[in-house]
């Protein structure tokens, strides 16, 4: 029973109801002089603000997907060493079978893997459209290669699961494949692999699991040789820190990315007061975007969309737009319809990716 269920929220709503109504019968009962009765009245009311405090967490984690399980929720990292699969040989039919079966008739696919660069043993999921899962059937997999690719980051905290369930990730693919005619396959690495330390997609020092080689190098190498895209330039997309991470690799990495879409993102490391602040130091210089930015030949595309009321994003985009960017082509979509939510992110998902796949 995850935390995103429907059952874990019915379970803890029907607790805080028990309780409720046990208060109601019994206080009578207990509304009576004494340090006894005054002791349950107070345990009794606090673990009813408890469970309904709880009963709302929960609601509104199901909503944005921030944590999948309780190992997620306490910020400990899942152990896949035993799970790792070997990826030097290409997917099969019934491995693609046996993923599972979303509307549309798209099928996604969720493997462990070591990453052959980081080392980094975590999951990542690929989502094929319908005509994908045709061509593998049919043991075509060269014409994946007339596919889009595109690599979807999540913030932190929260899952790949995110995409499927908050942001309805299968519904806007599938209208631009209706509508545009846009194949696309999706790849949801993912992003946080420290549990409760958020490494913002950088190869961070002292010790850290390096994410940027894991989602970069490692995910290019893993669809190649175990879906046989060897297409190298996909476009990058992502919500919150992962709007960071999208911004970030389109301009460190144009030999790997050549479109990218930062939804509700910020432009520099965000690193937590609490890290040193050499560390801090170290990474707004290494990690500085103007820099990688005057060293791109090719001019890719960035889309940024940002709304009026995430305070914090709006404030880092305005400061980044502020600044001269004559080596991307930027397009820029502001709102004004909520906060830092995915009610207000799935808004930008279609316009975003049509711009950067077809202008």
């Amino acid at each position: 029973m995850t935390l995103t269920s429907f059952s874990t929220l019915i379970i803890f709503a029907f607790f805080s109801s028990i309780i409720f109504l046990f208060i109601l019968l019994m206080w009578s009962r207990i509304f009576k002089p004494g340090y006894q009765n005054l002791a349950i009245r107070a345990l009794v009311l606090l673990l009813l603000n408890l469970m309904i405090i709880a009963t709302v967490a929960i609601g509104i984690n199901r909503s944005q997907g921030f944590f999948q399980s309780w190992s997620d929720l306490f910020g400990k990292s899942p152990h896949f060493e035993n799970k790792v699969i070997s990826y030097n040989k290409k997917i099969s039919t019934d491995e693609v079978l046996k993923g599972a079966k979303l509307k549309y008739g798209y099928v996604s696919v969720t493997e462990t893997i070591r990453g052959e660069l980081s080392n980094v043993s975590n999951q990542v999921t690929v989502l094929l459209p319908p005509s994908a899962v045709q061509d593998i059937e049919q043991g075509n997999l060269s014409k994946l290669q007339n596919y889009e690719v595109v690599e979807f980051l999540t913030g932190f905290p929260s899952q790949p699961a995110m995409w499927f369930k908050s942001l309805d990730i299968v519904n806007k693919l599938n209208g631009l494949r209706s509508t545009k005619n846009l194949k696309i396959i999706g790849v949801f690495p993912q992003v946080n692999i420290e549990g409760k330390f958020d490494l913002e997609c950088m190869n961070l020092p002292g010790g850290h699991q390096p994410a940027e080689t894991w989602l970069t190098d490692d995910m290019h190498r893993y669809l190649s040789a175990r879906f046989g895209i060897t297409n190298e330039r996909w476009s990058v997309a992502g919500v919150s820190t992962g709007g960071w991470c999208a911004t970030l690799f389109l301009v460190k990495r144009p030999d790997l990315y050549k479109g990218g879409l930062s939804i509700a993102g910020y432009y520099r490391p965000a690193l937590p007061l609490s890290d040193p602040q050499a560390l801090q130091n170290e990474m707004n210089i290494k990690y500085e975007l103007g820099g990688f930015e005057s060293r791109l030949s090719n001019r890719p595309s960035l889309y940024i969309f940002a709304s009026l009321g995430d305070v914090y994003s709006i404030r880092e985009t305005k400061r980044y737009l502020s600044q001269p960017h004559p080596n991307l082509n930027i397009n820029y979509r502001e709102v004004n319809l909520g906060g830092h939510n995915s009610r207000v992110w799935k808004i930008a998902i279609e316009p975003g990716l049509e711009w950067l796949l077809i202008h």
